[in-house]
């Protein structure tokens, strides 16, 4: 149920950023997250000021059919849609790109080109087996080292609201 939730809301927050206006033009900083062999990058956006805030960690899906999309959109443009949301309530808030997508295209296989050799090769069935592998072990390693990530960044971060994704 908390599951369900989380999506409905990752939802209809990336609905409505999507169907507004324009976001307004506001420069990330390109980070490195670390995790196990892999070199993981993000967007990074600060609010203005100097006083330390919040920080969220979004994490996109991978159920497009090619890595450089996310929920309809150009994995960056969507990145650049959603930061403006948070920034302008006082969120730092930090755009993860998966392995094998976006700026982190180079740190291992896009998950759904792994996903469909698994199942040409051995099924449907062990296809499902292998996301549910992936996603509770590679994968959920690179959230919580995006989550270290910025629990560590200096003046953001110390409290984290929420991770946040769609799918």
């Amino acid at each position: 149920m908390k599951i369900r939730r989380f999506l409905a809301f990752a939802s209809l927050l990336f609905s409505c950023v999507a169907v507004g206006q324009s976001p307004p033009s506001i420069t990330p900083q390109i980070v490195v997250v670390p995790s196990g062999n892999l070199r993981l990058k993000g967007y990074l956006w600060r609010p203005a000021g100097s006083v330390p805030s919040p920080a969220v960690l979004f994490v996109h899906g991978s159920g497009s059919s090619d890595a450089s999309h996310t929920g309809g959109f150009a994995i960056t443009e969507a990145a650049e849609r959603l930061a403006p949301t948070f920034i302008k309530h006082g969120y730092a808030f930090l755009y993860l790109f998966r392995r094998g997508q976006g700026l982190s295209a180079d740190q291992g296989p896009f998950m759904q080109d792994v996903l469909q050799r698994e199942k040409d090769t051995k099924g449907e069935e062990a296809r499902k087996r292998l996301q549910f592998v992936l996603l509770t072990t590679d994968h959920l390693d690179d959230v919580t080292a995006g989550l270290s990530f910025l629990k560590n960044l200096p003046g953001d971060g110390r409290q984290l609201e929420f991770p946040a994704g769609d799918n």
